[in-house]
């Protein structure tokens, strides 16, 4: 498709990714927005956090666009949003601000969008195939049409869209820089409910896609891009089809990327299938002991973690676990049951990485209203974990945690803070 030019009489809109340009190139929804939002005929240009206030593709000031409209994935990335927005020269706060008008979006968003509904005129709720109509008309007119959550009006209450049908646009964006990834959506939502979970609560119902156009879809992108398709989900190997799309991508020869899949469902042939894709690396989320993965809604036993760990190891995988700690109900007695079973798995996998997260609170989750644990507390688990682990392990700092989870929760008064820490 061929960029839309600027032009005076032209609506231009500023799409922002509020972290680095390496990041932004990875969501789907960034890609899909750059060409749907040119498809209606408005202006665009790419704005991330480190590129400044100035388009990537024009070098256009922020604040000469007539809407933003930015996708967040990350509660933190907030306080990049309003920095962005103050070091373009223009008022963070919508009741100053005249041009450009700020719509956000994303899952964070979708749970609770009041921490930045001081700085937004207008939020996407939900996914985007539904609320596309209403997000068009509000940038083309400037009126408030009805589907997108409008702070001014005061906190109220809003229904968050679903697309019923999931068809994703798998148009990519010229990458001056590097290359991309390219992820093909296999399903959206998720079947199960971990009770930590946000994304799963904000992304109901669970909606997988037929697997032979998820693949057909990869091999067309990879033929036409060159670069190894990721496909994406919540669960995987949740997919009915599951096993099914990683035989026949083995057959035709496509390699590909998984992310996280759930141990109970993993049998020797479907992990021997990860491996003839090229899966080098087998990502699991044991997260804690398994009395408290029950009752978070996860039924994996430490069966199942050792028999997954066992038959990457014999296929030359490497494992990589996820582990949480800071739980409600945690006892000494879970931890010490975590460290025995990353033992066990050493001794049938080999050399294993470790990543290790603090509990924390997310909106739209059973467990919202559940404290976290002191971060002296967490540290110590942290580094209790670390001593235990021969190889690579990566912790994800409690403090920062504890701030996702104060904006993530948070209110109308958490601007404050988030303009405070932009401001410094």
């Amino acid at each position: 498709m061929r960029r839309v030019a600027y032009r005076k009489a032209a609506v231009k809109v500023a799409l922002l990714y509020p972290s680095t340009y390496r990041v932004a190139r990875s969501p789907a929804v960034y890609h899909m927005l750059y060409f749907k939002l040119q498809d209606e005929g408005f202006y665009v240009e790419r704005f991330t956090a480190d590129k400044g206030p100035h388009g990537v593709e024009d070098g256009t000031p922020l604040a000469h666009l007539d809407y933003i409209v930015a996708t967040v994935h990350y509660e933190l990335d907030y306080v990049n949003l309003v920095k962005m927005l103050i070091d373009a020269g223009t008022p963070s706060r919508a009741a100053d601000r005249r041009r450009p008008k700020l719509v956000v979006g994303g899952p964070p968003v979708a749970a609770n969008p009041e921490p930045l509904a001081e700085f937004a005129d207008a939020a996407a709720v939900g996914e985007l195939e539904p609320l596309w109509g209403h997000l068009v008309q509000y940038l083309a007119t400037g009126d408030e049409a009805e589907g997108l959550y409008y702070p001014a009006r005061g906190p109220h209450p809003v229904e968050v869209k679903y697309a019923k049908h999931v068809e994703p646009d798998y148009r990519r964006m010229p990458e001056p820089e590097a290359a991309f990834s390219l992820a093909v959506e296999l399903a959206r939502g998720c079947p199960y409910s971990c009770l930590f979970c946000m994304e799963s609560y904000v992304t109901k119902p669970y909606r997988p896609r037929d697997w032979h156009v998820v693949l057909d879809e990869a091999e067309r992108l990879r033929s036409k891009y060159g670069v190894r398709p990721s496909i994406v989900a919540l669960t995987a190997n949740a997919h009915p089809g599951f096993k099914e799309l990683l035989a026949e991508a083995a057959r035709r020869g496509l390699r590909l990327s998984l992310p996280s899949v759930r141990a109970e469902l993993l049998d020797e042939e479907a992990v021997e299938l990860l491996a003839a894709v090229g899966q080098r690396t087998l990502t699991i989320a044991p997260e804690t002991s398994e009395r408290l993965r029950r009752a978070l809604g996860k039924e994996i036993t430490d069966e199942d973690v050792l028999r997954v760990a066992k038959k990457a190891g014999e296929l030359g995988m490497r494992l990589k676990l996820y582990l949480m700690v800071g739980l409600t109900c945690e006892r000494p007695a879970d931890l010490e049951e975590v460290t025995s079973l990353m033992k066990e798995v050493r001794k049938v996998a080999g050399a294993i990485s470790l990543s290790v997260n603090p509990f924390i609170p997310k909106p739209q989750t059973p467990l919202q209203y559940s404290p976290m644990a002191p971060l002296a507390h967490l540290k110590e688990e942290m580094e209790q974990l670390r001593r235990a682990h021969q190889g690579e392990f990566s912790a994800y700092d409690p403090a920062l945690g504890a701030i996702q989870a104060a904006i993530s929760l948070g209110g109308r008064e958490t601007s404050r803070h988030i303009e405070a820490a932009a401001a410094s």
